[in-house]
């Protein structure tokens, strides 16, 4: 029953897919917006909308090569005997990283050039027309710059990219010995001045793994086809067959797909929707449901958080999922995002229930954020499967809440009858008084 639906989901990757990488705020990225939103009225027949945003692209992972020639060059700086200025630099450059390369926090975005980006929304009324409860299905559309590191060799991508992070730190050390050493501070200033030139030649490398951690160049950028249009195409799926199939769609359900931009650039895009609409949030009557990257069999995932962004996802809807993927037979697994953030994290930190699904190895690989994520290696089986999941979880997300009605209403039920057995009485009494 499901099949068909996987094969036209893998028919909307291969048709924005062949288009290239879709980096965040490019024309590519606007121009698969409109692609998307004609798929959508061509294929679902629903009529989304989008809302625009703006922000800094490469403010936050696309940063990282430059940062490697920054360090390259505060290095130049400390030999030429400025390590005053080299500590700060060093200093500043870890910040920057903790801050918007690990946390996402936005706050240095305005040193960089903005773009406008739009994320598309498609909504589902339930059949009655009166909605109960709100699930949100979400998914980027957006892809990675080439991560240079992971095509050349995935298992040493992360060990030099470390390596590059400790350098940073070791010369940050260095230039304030420099210092105290100019103020003959050390016992021994001749053994330390040769330590303090000999030393930093080590951090040469480590900056330039940095430096060629990932690349610009969009002509070798990530096509994104796992990452993430193999959600963008089950989400589209999935609110095709509830809309072919009014039947199988939860009473009172009402079911909305966002298509996030920038997930890349720090989760811009669903940063932007959350900010908008968190006042509109009905918190106890809505569920977000967040699809990334659906393309590994064995490593079906339900993601429990994000833990460089301090998030945790929502219990029941971990458990859920896990259910749902055991049903189709695949191994169940329960992780951790490893590196970075999801479009959960942004409604996450505003108290609304989310959950991640994911089923991609979770390491370094040479076809995550690089020019390899192409369609060649996805297969409609696990699409299939894929699809089967989110249908699942769903699915699960109202009957708990039948159950919950259910166990709601004996309780109701049995204050109102001692209520009204207790009236007599409480009259009797207010009379004699």
């Amino acid at each position: 029953m499901y099949k068909k639906y996987a094969e036209e989901a893998m028919e909307i990757v291969r048709t924005i897919e062949a288009d290239g990488a879709r980096l965040p705020g490019s024309a590519e990225e606007k121009a698969a917006c409109k692609k998307i939103i004609g798929e959508i009225n061509d294929r679902v027949g629903l009529k989304p909308r989008t809302e625009s945003f703006v922000f800094a692209p490469e403010a936050s992972i696309g940063a990282i090569n430059k940062l490697g020639w920054v360090c390259m060059g505060l290095l130049v700086l400390y030999y030429l005997g400025a390590p005053i200025l080299s500590l700060v630099g060093y200093i500043s450059v870890l910040v920057f990283t903790f801050m918007q390369i690990v946390r996402y926090t936005g706050i240095w975005d305005f040193c960089f050039k903005k773009e406008r980006a739009e994320n598309i929304i498609t909504e589902l009324e339930p059949q009655n027309g009166k909605t109960d409860f709100t699930v949100y299905l979400g998914a980027h559309y957006d892809t990675s710059w080439c991560w240079k590191l992971a095509v050349m060799n995935p298992k040493t991508a992360m060990i030099k990219t470390g390596y590059g992070i400790l350098c940073a730190v070791g010369m940050a050390v260095m230039s304030l010995i420099s210092i105290l050493n100019s103020f003959g501070v050390l016992a021994d200033p001749f053994t330390a001045s040769i330590v303090l030139y000999v030393l930093p030649v080590a951090a040469i490398p480590g900056f330039f793994f940095i430096s060629h951690f990932l690349t610009q160049d969009k002509t070798i950028g990530s096509p994104g086809a796992m990452d993430n249009m193999s959600g963008i195409g089950l989400n589209m799926m999935v609110m095709k067959y509830f809309k072919e199939h009014p039947e199988e769609m939860p009473e009172g359900m009402k079911l909305v797909n966002i298509g996030f931009a920038a997930e890349e650039s720090g989760l811009k895009g669903s940063f932007a929707y959350v900010k908008a609409h968190k006042n509109e949030f009905d918190k106890d009557n809505m569920y977000v449901l967040n699809v990334d990257s659906i393309s590994d069999p064995g490593y079906f995932s339900a993601v429990k958080g994000d833990p460089w962004q301090g998030t945790k996802f929502d219990r029941g809807m971990i458990d859920m999922m896990k259910e749902a993927i055991g049903e189709t037979g695949e191994k169940v697994n329960e992780i951790v995002n490893p590196v970075g953030g999801c479009d959960s994290t942004p409604f996450c930190k505003v108290g609304v229930r989310t959950v991640t699904f994911a089923a991609q190895m979770p390491t370094v690989s040479d076809y995550y954020h690089t020019n390899k994520d192409t369609s060649d290696r996805l297969s409609v089986d696990v699409f299939e499967k894929g699809f089967a999941v989110i249908v699942g979880t769903i699915k699960k997300i109202a009957a708990s809440r039948a159950v919950a009605k259910v166990e709601i209403v004996p309780e109701a039920s049995a204050a109102s009858e001692a209520a009204a057995e207790n009236a007599p009485a409480a009259e009797t009494e207010a009379k004699d008084e």
